[in-house]
């Protein structure tokens, strides 16, 4: 059942990324919140004047000092983050941990902190993470994320909902190019349409999943595999790349 949002307020972060920004708009265009709040490095730009920002509320923070920020983080109900970057664009496997990681459960802990009405905060966290995403893995970019996702179950929220997305497709330029994503794209995408292999999603559907889940209480994961409770009692949501595809993009 849909549920109304006219005396939350939604906080995004990653708004500036490829699936924050479609995110942002979404909730902007179509969302009932009564604040939207945007967090990150810099302000997003939205050049599309069909989308409302009356309700928008910019803040440009130090991710390297959020404590001086920490007014910032009262009062929200739903959270989505989509802060995210690459170790190529980052420059170091020590500076992407730092952003794909640090700058996320260092913001989840004060959120948590700041909006705690009893042992759990009623605040509704949900991540984008990624497909492949495992604590174990030995890969850096999977592993980082995996890492996060399990420290996001013992953070202190009442209920986590964790995407994991494919491939993605973009719809705008990203602000740095990434030529390998170009071209795996170039490749991968026909290969994809003709086998139907799933293996990739365009950032809009991420998107409007991640509001849909928020604004929806009744979504769930398909399979029960996928909800779980964390040792401090947080409900867990995991939503695969299929799922995600027909909350954000549903199949008439």
């Amino acid at each position: 059942m849909s549920e109304s949002n006219m005396n939350k307020t939604a906080m995004i972060f990653g708004a500036t990324g490829a699936v924050g920004k479609q995110l942002l708009k979404d909730v902007l265009k179509n969302g009932t919140y009564a604040k939207v709040v945007s967090i990150g490095r810099r302000p997003v730009e939205l050049e599309d004047s069909s989308i409302p920002q009356d309700k928008l509320v910019q803040k440009t923070v130090d991710f390297d000092n959020l404590e001086a920020h920490r007014e910032d983080f009262k009062g929200v109900s739903d959270v989505f983050c989509c802060l995210g970057t690459t170790k190529a664009d980052a420059g170091s496997a020590e500076n992407f941990i730092k952003i794909d990681q640090t700058y996320v459960l260092n913001s989840a802990k004060l959120i948590a902190e700041e909006n705690k009405s009893a042992e759990l905060s009623p605040v509704h966290f949900l991540y984008c993470s990624s497909v492949g995403a495992n604590k174990n893995s030995f890969f850096l970019y999977t592993k980082t994320k995996g890492e996060t996702e399990a420290a996001l179950g013992e953070m202190g929220f009442e209920k986590v909902s964790i995407f994991h997305p494919a491939f993605l497709e973009t719809v705008e330029p990203r602000t740095r190019p990434r030529l390998g994503e170009s071209i795996a794209l170039s490749v991968y995408k026909p290969i994809n349409r003709l086998f139907g292999l799933g293996g990739i999603i365009s950032v809009d559907t991420v998107g409007k999943a991640m509001h849909k889940v928020a604004k929806d209480s009744s979504i769930k994961p398909t399979e029960e595999r996928n909800i779980k409770k964390s040792s401090i009692g947080s409900t867990i949501f995991s939503f695969p790349n299929a799922d995600i595809e027909q909350i954000g993009c549903p199949k008439q």
